[in-house]
């Protein structure tokens, strides 16, 4: 995770956590007001896909975006492996 590859991975999970959670506060106050707010999410989401594509083709391995009240990161479907995970502080 320390090459270029890794950091853009991270940032960009980190981006688009960070994304989810402003469209769904600007989305209570003002339904209609996330719909740019969308656009950008599928954008990030297609961005995490061209990365987890590398990692699968590099080492074989298919990590997916999991998203909680208490983390989120990238791991495998069964969660046995963490590309990595980020732990929220308490709100």
């Amino acid at each position: 995770m320390k090459t270029e590859l890794g950091i853009e991975f991270e940032t960009t999970a980190k981006t688009l956590e960070d994304s989810l959670t402003e469209c769904v506060k600007a989305t209570r106050k003002k339904p209609s007001a996330s719909n740019e707010m969308q656009i950008n999410i599928s954008k990030l989401f297609a961005q995490l896909d061209v990365f987890r594509l590398a990692i699968k083709q590099f080492y074989g391995i298919e990590y997916f975006f999991r998203r909680t009240d208490e983390y989120y990161g990238m791991t495998t479907e069964d969660e046995t492996d963490w590309l990595f995970k980020h732990v929220r502080e308490e709100r």
